[in-house]
């Protein structure tokens, strides 16, 4: 399973059918403000507006802390995690030395080889009742890690890895809805294909009238069913290039970064790092943060309100790791979830 995205991933795993059903869900725009599509190796990709990332500081600090947990308790893993969390797929946990060690694995043999998934979403809703006003999550991920293996079996493309935030009326990835007309949800994640580049997406579900808006990359296309998985990746390179908003079923891309050098990938991957997913406006607005920045921020005005149900009661909080090592362990730490009041 080379050269996929965490979208198609998620296709794959879950064996999803296509999101080609319609309905009439009122149509909302999808609008990128300070967007950058493509970064490259000779200049920083990090150029937040100081005045939004003023007002994102200056905003956290007034939201409640609705759940905190900095996984203290050395355990395999604690009996309060386990009522906290739910196993999603072949996820595992422990907590060591005041970090959660999220693991997937599969049988020998050691090294690159089959894609596996795995995670855990919060068992009980959170989040304000309908998102209404400013919430979000922030978690710091350490590291990642997997076993010792020969180095001549990597290859151009292959997932090394990947991983997610996603807030939603689910549990589980954008993808994976139990109902695609109602179900609501948006996530952040970042896929690490070896030889091309760190690929940071900003998503949320597919609406059917969503493919009659906006443009498509090969990935669901009736069309697209004999192209190679090279070819696929060339028709997304495509679609990231032009920019703005497209469908990658099963998402609908809102906002996407990529990192090429290997610099710029070692500074985001080779040392400790925060990200944050947050949804303010009454979920109106999305936008994710790095270390405190405002990266991208989108407008999805109408997208959640045309399913109020779906988060009458809050919304669940899924993390997921895809990687295709043996042994893939994420070490992250210092989960927040705060809410406006």
């Amino acid at each position: 399973m080379q050269r996929l995205s965490f979208c198609l991933l998620t296709l794959a795993v879950l064996t999803l059918a296509s999101c080609g059903c319609r309905d009439s869900v009122k149509p909302q725009p999808e609008s990128a403000r300070d967007a950058q599509p493509e970064s490259t190796g000779d200049a920083s990709p990090e150029s937040p507006a100081d005045e939004e990332e003023s007002e994102h500081v200056g905003s956290k600090h007034e939201l409640a802390i609705q759940l905190r947990d900095e996984f203290d308790r050395d355990n395999n893993p604690p009996a309060d995690f386990e009522k906290r969390w739910t196993k999603l797929y072949d996820g595992q946990a422990t907590t060591e030395n005041g970090q959660w060690l999220m693991e997937v694995r599969r049988p020998a043999p050691p090294g690159p080889g089959e894609v596996v998934m795995g995670g855990f979403a919060t068992t009980q809703r959170h989040f304000n009742p309908r998102l209404a006003g400013t919430n979000g999550v922030e978690i710091t991920i350490v590291e990642f890690s997997h076993e010792d293996y020969d180095a001549e079996m990597d290859k151009t493309g292959q997932l090394v890895q990947a991983w997610s935030l996603t807030v939603g009326s689910w549990h589980g990835l954008v993808g994976g809805q139990k109902d695609k007309e109602k179900d609501r949800g948006v996530q952040l994640h970042f896929d690490y294909l070896r030889g091309e580049g760190l690929y940071v997406y900003l998503v949320r579900g597919l609406l059917p009238e969503d493919f009659d808006k906006y443009p498509q990359d090969g990935f669901g296309r009736k069309e697209s069913k004999d192209l190679s998985g090279p070819e696929l990746r060339v028709l997304h390179e495509e679609a990231i290039k032009r920019g703005g908003t497209y469908i990658t079923v099963p998402c609908l891309a809102l906002a996407t970064r990529v990192y090429r050098s290997q610099q710029e990938i070692q500074d985001k991957l080779g040392r400790s790092h925060r990200y944050g997913l947050y949804l303010k406006d009454d979920a109106n607005t999305v936008y994710w943060t790095l270390d405190g920045q405002v990266m991208d921020e989108v407008d999805i005005s109408g997208y959640f309100n045309s399913s109020l149900d779906s988060v009458r009661d809050g919304a669940f909080l899924s993390i997921i790791g895809v990687a295709c090592f043996q042994r893939n362990s994420w070490t992250m730490d210092d989960l927040e979830i705060r809410v406006s009041h």
